[in-house]
């Protein structure tokens, strides 16, 4: 059996920084500054340029409990956007929804085909995250799930994300026990096309559309393909082609640009 290769010093000095700087972020666990302190940390070991922290919710819109401020590019006004919508169209948002997972996410872990065609990319993720972006998520009980996301101008390179790989655990770990000491504020109101737990599939709603058509003007406007839809939902090809006519006709639409002017026009 060979023997495994000793570490480089170069290695140990990473090594011993990184308990380092845990060591200090365990001591800030319930301070008010804790967030900020982890972003730094994060920040030492893996190149980023905005980051937020927030509750993905099953039922309503995301609780955003902390975020970089504007000197670290963020937009205040892009975040009020995204609790009043846009959300719904997040692939990180729609994927978390679909299915709780604990650790790293990346973009490409979820991004649907079109996604660099959507309004939500250009109105949101190209102007406030720019490039790439991943996750570090804890699901907290069936219904949350609380994500820390880094934005970058670049995308992240395998050697960022094998880093990340690597410290996940304790990221994650923190995240759980973070929690103990938020109170979070109430979130806004979920926006009229946010999917409605516990009810029956395909019930007239007050927009005229069914729940099932709502499912799939989301995913379209997410930048799912046809083909994506009918994976997604289990349902054919015909049945998604369907459904989007049905829609178009109820809402007097004839482009999936006016598709996102109602769900827009409709927010909270």
């Amino acid at each position: 059996m060979s023997e495994a290769s000793p570490l480089g010093e170069t290695q140990w000095l990473d090594i011993m920084a990184w308990h380092r700087d845990m060591a200090g972020l365990l001591a800030r666990l319930e301070g008010d500054d804790f967030w900020l302190a982890m972003s730094r940390l994060l920040a030492r070991h893996v190149a980023f340029n905005t980051w937020v922290v927030l509750i993905f919710h099953h039922d309503q819109p995301p609780t955003i409990l902390a975020e970089s401020d504007e000197d670290d590019g963020a937009d205040e006004s892009l975040f009020q956007d995204y609790q009043q919508g846009l959300y719904l169209l997040d692939p990180f948002y729609v994927a978390a929804r679909d299915k709780a997972y604990t650790g790293l996410v990346t973009l490409d872990d979820v991004a649907p085909q079109c996604f660099t065609q959507t309004e939500y990319y250009q109105r949101y993720f190209k102007r406030n995250i720019v490039a790439d972006e991943v996750q570090l998520n804890q699901p907290l009980d069936g219904q949350r799930t609380l994500c820390l996301s880094l934005g970058a101008v670049t995308s992240f390179d395998q050697t960022a994300l094998g880093v990340l790989q690597l410290i996940q655990p304790w990221i994650c770990e923190l995240l759980r026990v973070r929690m103990h000491f938020e109170q979070p504020e109430a979130a806004p109101g979920a926006h009229p096309w946010h999917p409605r737990s516990g009810e029956v599939q395909d019930t007239a709603s007050q927009f005229g559309l069914t729940d099932r058509e709502r499912e799939v003007s989301q995913l379209m406007l997410g930048g799912s393909s046809t083909k994506e839809i009918a994976r997604r939902l289990d349902i054919s090809v015909e049945t998604v082609r369907a459904h989007k006519k049905h829609l178009y006709a109820k809402l007097s639409i004839n482009s999936q640009a006016e598709l996102f002017a109602r769900f827009w026009q409709d927010r909270v």
